[in-house]
């Protein structure tokens, strides 16, 4: 008799849990459905407005705010060396150039940034010019508002825009929940526009050095364009093992399970607002799309 407990305990516990949990996800498909596409729209981006990003109805992604919390942070390249540990792994590309007694710092990204697909374009500068052997161990500062350049970008997967973006911004991103893509099959086609046109042939000095043959992109005046498809910066080590390997199949694994729990809906706003209501400690992982860093007991994840 003792031994049937033991095993009546736990299944009955089970049985009791899976029933709450489908009465609590039929309640919640029953709210989101409930909701207008103006209340839904408002109410995602009152939840996801705290951290830094707001949902694009008409692409059905993520973009990144300019007043977004991470500002504060700026960037190190610790932060790419760290990545795959939060199940992020990108093709990077950091553009240094000195420019006006500072060294900058346009780095660009693509890749899998755990159950999403993005890409990132960041704006950064130190206060006076670093040297080669130490840009990678300088923490960059996001750029002021008066220093922004006019950022532009499409995000291509097989020749076919994902998104596209365009805007004054410190870091312009794109970020498609529920897709799954290896960084080397996705391009980036980009066009910046600076505030001089010394600062242009700055930055294409830095394309130069970076190793983007005169070729492959176009200067005209204040604006210069490029795609971004395979990295001539060399990649951080962790990127380039088998440990990235490895984190794209739990990523796999993290997308399938995504898909299943947010079912019958197809739209990143449903499937999201269905998890908050559903299942809100995930849905705030989704929500820290990239890099490691503090500020007010956050995680500098973007």
């Amino acid at each position: 008799m003792n031994q049937q407990i033991y095993v009546i305990i736990p299944l009955f516990t089970l049985l009791a849990l899976f029933l709450y949990l489908y009465i609590r996800k039929a309640y919640a498909i029953r709210r989101v459905c409930a909701m207008s596409v103006p209340d839904k729209l408002e109410r995602l981006n009152q939840i996801t407005i705290p951290f830094g990003f707001e949902y694009r109805l008409s692409q059905d992604i993520f973009t990144s705010r300019p007043d977004a919390w991470q500002r504060e942070c700026g960037y190190t390249d610790l932060y790419d060396r760290q990545a795959p540990f939060f199940h992020m792994i990108f093709d990077c590309e950091p553009i240094y150039f000195d420019y006006n007694g500072e060294t900058w710092l346009i780095e660009l990204w693509k890749g899998q940034y755990g159950i999403t697909t993005g890409c990132e374009i960041g704006v950064y500068k130190s206060d006076r010019i670093i040297s080669k052997g130490n840009r990678t161990r300088t923490l960059f500062h996001a750029v002021s508002d008066k220093e922004m350049p006019f950022l532009s970008l499409t995000l291509l997967k097989d020749a076919l825009p994902l998104n596209r973006l365009c805007e004054r911004h410190w870091w312009l991103t794109g970020f498609s929940v529920g897709k799954y893509t290896e960084p080397e099959e996705l391009d980036m086609k980009i066009s910046i526009i600076f505030p001089s046109s010394e600062m242009c042939t700055a930055f294409a000095a830095g394309l130069k050095e970076t190793g983007y043959p005169h070729s492959s992109f176009y200067q005209s005046g204040e604006a210069v364009a490029f795609t971004f498809s395979r990295p001539f910066s060399p990649q951080p080590f962790l990127r380039r093992s088998r440990y990235s390997r490895w984190i794209q199949l739990k990523n796999r694994i993290l997308l399938s399970l995504f898909l299943k729990l947010t079912k019958p809906f197809y739209f990143t706003i449903d499937q999201l607002l269905l998890l908050y209501e559903y299942l809100p400690i995930l849905f705030r992982h989704i929500l820290r799309l990239k890099r490691t860093g503090k500020k007010r007991g956050h995680r500098y994840e973007h």
